[in-house]
Parts: structure tokens; C-alpha cells; sequence
């Protein structure tokens, strides 16, 4: 049994409402399974930082500037390469956790000498430090530097490569790296303090003498699986939806069974004035098949032209035909076939729209008219031509294409004279 109208509507009304539980279902699962903010963040188990300070102490000639005092030290103090004998530099490091952590650090030092475009490593070294519980944790980085040496050797580099730059810089460079444990997690760490001394002209500019880093070593990421028990709603509301969706889109999308042939006599019982019996088929005309009896009652309608029903012996076929000069329109009712064959397929009667009936009120008084007026050579044949065409789109449902063809026999009329009296 085909669904009604009625019933169609009301499927996919439901279709659409199955749709949406369907995506507000699937949006819900997915957003408990990843939540917008990446789901739950790993604990802290424990929070660490390295403190670097820099500082020297220089050798001085005696001068008027500081009261021939011989040494000065500090931190931000600018020096002058002529009265500085020699600079002792410092790192002093710190390692502090807000709790007890066990430590392995890897500590490179490197003295390097450099200028804009090339620079020399005065001085390396590798060492390591191993902790197993500690808070906190101390290194120290030194380096003695000869001033008039660190001149003379970055002066014989620069006369060597021909490069007169802006000016040289001594940097003291300590890098520690390593792991920070706790209760079997570990985090990485990694510093790189430096302290920075930088010569131009007689001046000697120290930089870098402080630095900061820190970390954190996290704990297992809880699981962000959507337990059980609220899990069910929303999956139950899901397949219900999938389910409800696709049977009510296949109820909204199912065509209606088409009404069964009814019999011949009845089909032809109300227009059996309008059918002529005839001897035979009409022959040497052009035939244009036509898919209802009633779009041939139609066409026999509008032409003013009896249906003809040729007389033949083969009870199995029937054919109709309604003939405007050279062309015939046919249609032919099928045989019920063999037993268990059942009738051949056909399509159902079609209903007129105002509009169609309108065309083929307009179509039969053109033809009226044409038939009184009688315009000679091609205006009455292109009118005719005009008129089957019109009869072709009416038939096939083309209301455009007819209303173009009847206009076209409506200005063919208009440029014709009516007879005279």
C-alpha cells in the first residue's frame, strides 16, 4: 500500500527531526570524547627553575678614575681596555624544585671570542652532575681572562683576514641540560645563561648577567573515556535517530503506485461520440505516439478531428488515431499478454493545469480562425507546422513550448486578412 500525500509530509517532517537528534546525539559522544580544550591536562607533580648570575672582578692599572685603586668588580660597570689588566668572570647557577626531586644534569662550558663574521673557542668543557633527592643545587662556571692577550689575539685575526669590523665580543657560555624526576616521571630541562663582555673602541661593555628558566614535571593525563552509564542516553538516542531517519526518509521518498489500467470499454466509454470506427490504420502519414487516451481526446479536442478506430483482427492490440493532414497522433491500449505476463507498462493519465487548458482553449480558436481566414502559400502552412508543434508540447507537458508556438500562429493571423463578406 503507497503512503498518502498526507503521510509523506509527515515523514519528512519526521526526517528532518531525526536528522537533528541525530547530529546534536553525535556532537554530544564526540565532544565527551574530545573535549574543545583538548580534554584533561596532566597533573603537576612537581614545579623547578635555574637561576644564572654573572658577575667579575677586573685588574686595573692605577688610574685618576678610580683613584689608582687596582681592582674593581660588580656587575654592570663599563671597563676601558687600557687600564684593565685582567677580568676574572663568574656563572654562578641555581637549581631550585618546590620538592624533592632526584636530578642528572649535563653542564658544557665554552669560552668563545667572536665578532660579527667569525668567532674562536678560547676555552671548553664537559661535566656532570647526578642528584638523587635534592631541592636544591649549585654550579659555578669561571673564566680568567687576559685583556691585553684577548686584544692582541683578535687584533692578529682581524690583520690575517683583511676584516676591520665595529669591534669583538669575549662570552662566557654555560649550557645545562637534563632530567628532573619524580615519582617515576621525569621532565626535561635545559638552560643556556651567558655573560657577555663586548670591546669597541677602548671601551669593554658587559651583558647577560642575569637569566631565568623553568619547568614542570607532569603525571599521568587522566582518561577521558565517557563512562557507561552516561554513555547510554546519548548512544540509544543515536541508533534510535540513524534508525528513524532512514525509515522515514524512505516513506517520504516513496512514490505512489500507480492506479491499474482500467479495461478498454471503460476507458473509451465516455468518448464514444467523438470515436469513428474505420477499416484500416491511416496510411502514408507521419505518426506521433501519444502516452494517455486523454492527451489523444485532448489533441482530437483542440483539431476539431474525430478518433479513429481502425477495425483489425488482432484482438491483443488496439490503436487510436487522430488525423491533421499528414500527421496522425496514436495511441495504442495494450493487451492484458499471456496469463501471468500481466499488462504492458504505461503511463498513468496526466491531469491539465489551468494554464495547459488555457493553451488549448487559445490553440482551437487560432485553428478556427486559420480555417475561416484561409491565408495562402507558406503562411498557412507555417501556421499548420506551428499548430502540430504546439499539439507535441501540450502532449508532453512543455506549457512554454506551446504558448511559443501558439503565438507564433497568433502573429501569422494577425498579418492575414479576414474574408471578406
Amino acid at each position: 500500500m503507497s503512503p498518502t500525500p498526507r503521510t509523506r509530509r509527515i515523514a519528512a517532517i519526521l526526517a528532518v527531526a531525526f536528522l537533528l537528534t541525530a547530529v546534536w546525539a553525535g556532537f554530544y559522544l564526540y565532544s565527551e570524547v574530545h573535549p574543545a580544550n583538548g580534554g584533561p591536562s596532566a597533573p603537576t607533580l612537581a614545579s623547578f627553575s635555574g637561576d644564572a648570575v654573572g658577575g667579575f672582578a677586573a685588574s686595573l692599572s692605577p688610574s685618576y678614575l678610580y683613584n689608582n685603586s687596582t681592582e674593581i668588580s660588580g656587575g654592570n660597570v663599563t671597563l676601558f681596555s687600557s687600564i684593565t689588566n685582567w677580568i676574572n668572570a663568574s656563572v654562578d647557577y641555581s637549581f631550585t624544585a618546590n620538592r624533592t626531586v632526584s636530578l642528572t644534569l649535563v653542564e658544557t662550558f665554552a669560552v668563545v671570542l667572536s665578532t660579527p663574521v667569525w668567532s674562536k673557542t678560547l676555552y671548553s668543557t664537559v661535566n656532570s652532575t647526578s642528584v638523587p633527592a635534592t631541592e636544591n643545587t649549585t654550579l659555578a662556571f669561571a673564566y680568567d681572562a687576559n685583556v691585553s692577550s684577548v686584544v692582541a689575539l683578535a687584533t692578529a685575526i682581524d690583520n690575517q683576514l683583511g676584516y676591520s669590523g665595529p669591534g669583538y665580543a669575549l662570552t662566557l657560555e654555560p649550557t645545562i641540560t637534563g632530567n628532573v624526576g619524580v615519582d617515576g616521571f621525569v621532565g626535561s630541562f635545559q638552560s643556556a645563561p651567558f655573560l657577555n663582555f663586548s670591546f669597541t673602541g677602548a671601551l669593554i661593555s658587559p651583558s647577560g648577567l642575569t637569566h631565568a628558566a623553568s619547568g614542570t614535571v607532569l603525571g599521568p593525563v587522566p582518561s577521558s573515556a565517557l563512562s557507561l552509564s552516561a554513555a547510554v542516553v546519548p548512544v540509544a538516542a543515536l541508533m534510535g535517530s540513524i534508525g528513524g531517519l532512514g525509515g522515514s526518509t524512505w516513506v517520504a521518498t516513496r512514490r505512489p503506485e500507480e492506479a491499474p489500467l482500467p479495461p478498454l470499454d471503460e476507458l473509451i466509454r465516455p468518448y464514444e461520440e467523438a470515436i469513428a470506427l474505420v477499416s484500416a490504420a491511416p496510411a502514408e502519414v507521419a505518426t506521433t505516439p501519444v502516452r494517455t487516451f486523454p492527451d489523444l481526446v485532448k489533441i482530437a479536442d483542440i483539431l476539431g478531428k474525430p478518433i479513429l478506430r481502425p477495425a483489425t483482427p488482432d484482438s491483443a492490440r488496439t490503436s487510436f488515431y487522430v488525423v491533421d493532414g499528414r500527421v496522425s497522433y496514436a495511441y495504442r491500449y495494450p493487451s492484458e499478454g499471456p496469463p501471468g505476463a500481466g499488462p504492458e507498462p504505461t503511463t498513468p493519465a496526466r491531469e491539465y493545469s489551468a494554464r495547459s487548458a488555457e493553451l488549448a482553449r487559445r490553440l482551437r480558436n487560432d485553428l478556427l480562425a486559420l480555417e475561416a481566414r484561409r491565408p495562402e502559400g507558406r503562411s498557412s502552412e507555417s501556421a499548420r507546422l506551428h499548430a502540430r508543434r504546439a499539439l507535441d508540447a501540450l502532449s508532453s507537458g512543455d506549457e512554454a513550448g506551446a504558448e511559443r508556438e501558439i503565438a507564433a500562429i497568433e502573429r501569422t493571423l494577425s498579418r492575414s486578412r479576414p474574408p471578406r463578406p
